[in-house]
């Protein structure tokens, strides 16, 4: 008959039981990476999932406008250094009926680094197919937003899908005058752009704002790109704001939404809009989906004082 005391006795005997008697264990490998970067948030009636494209190695000296010594206390007081891992993410939204990709990561593109290009693994991973995509919605054309449109050869990954930006984003990098503008050091942007959006030149929409689908709307959120915008999904209830670039890093800008940023076309305009943003996210209470925030780069801005503060959504084990 089984009790405790018989389970004890024959734990005992077990431990008793000479080393040589005993089974030798396996030992597992190191994995030596991550598992798959998918993560599923709903939102409403709506399913988005978060894909890790990978990231791209930082350090505070990209952030413009404020003392180093005190970007190194902001960054010590969330336990960060000044050197800066920075996630980069894209979104898929399935409204059940339709299926949106924000953003598509850097695809081949290895200007910032070897530890990106895995958003059609990670798609794959999380049992999306490139051809179920109906719709690309850009928050605008840099390199790690819009290179993972295209293979290493220039096709297509997306061949069903119609591609959305906003119409000024679209005019700024393929306009020669525009480029010839710019610091010499940023001009493969303007390349890496229009390499990226050529194939898909027949199937484009150029917004300037409004409903751009049933319960997805898009908002100019301008600075950082001439056409920076935001994207805001909506079902019953609930809502998602898309930020792509305004948040680069969520410590840093939330308590200083003036400090610019290395790549921003307009600092001061970029400023602007991410604080007109971050009110409007903390009034409307918004849950955040950033294409810079630490992976699965969801969460809320709320209101801290003068300033704001970033809180990561709790991790969801249902849907």
């Amino acid at each position: 008959m089984l009790n405790r005391r018989s389970i004890l006795t024959a734990a005992l005997s077990v431990a008793a039981l000479p080393v040589a008697h005993l089974p030798a264990l396996a030992r597992a490998p190191v994995a030596g990476k991550q598992v798959a970067g998918i993560y599923r948030q709903k939102v409403g009636s709506i399913e988005v999932t978060c894909i890790l494209d990978g990231f791209v190695p930082l350090s505070a000296q990209v952030f413009t406008g404020a003392e180093p010594a005190e970007l190194k206390r902001i960054l010590a007081a969330s336990g960060l250094t000044e050197q800066l891992p920075t996630a980069v993410n894209a979104f898929v939204v399935n409204t059940g009926e339709k299926t949106y990709l924000i953003d598509s990561g850097t695809g081949s593109n290895t200007a910032f680094g070897p530890d990106l290009g895995r958003v059609q693994a990670n798609l794959a991973a999380a049992g999306i197919k490139p051809a179920d995509i109906d719709a690309v919605i850009l928050t605008h054309a840099h390199t790690d937003h819009v290179e993972g449109l295209i293979d290493s050869g220039g096709k297509a990954l997306f061949p069903n899908a119609e591609l959305v930006l906003h119409r000024d984003e679209h005019r700024f990098w393929l306009d020669d005058s525009s480029m010839n503008r710019m610091p010499e050091g940023v001009r493969f942007l303007f390349a890496s752009a229009r390499k990226a959006l050529a194939p898909y030149a027949k199937q484009t929409r150029l917004v300037t704002g409004g409903e751009i689908f049933p319960g997805v709307t898009f908002e100019p959120a301008v600075g950082h790109t001439p056409g920076h915008s935001v994207v805001r999904v909506n079902s019953g209830s609930e809502q998602m704001i898309f930020i792509g670039d305004i948040i680069h890093n969520s410590a840093i800008h939330t308590v200083r939404p003036d400090v610019g940023f290395a790549f921003d076309t307009d600092a001061a305009q970029a400023a602007a809009s991410r604080k007109r943003i971050f009110d409007m996210i903390a009034a409307d209470g918004l849950l955040v989906a950033g294409a810079h925030i630490a992976f699965p780069g969801v969460g809320r801005v709320l209101r801290d004082g003068p300033a704001f503060r970033y809180v990561p959504a709790e991790w969801r084990f249902g849907l």
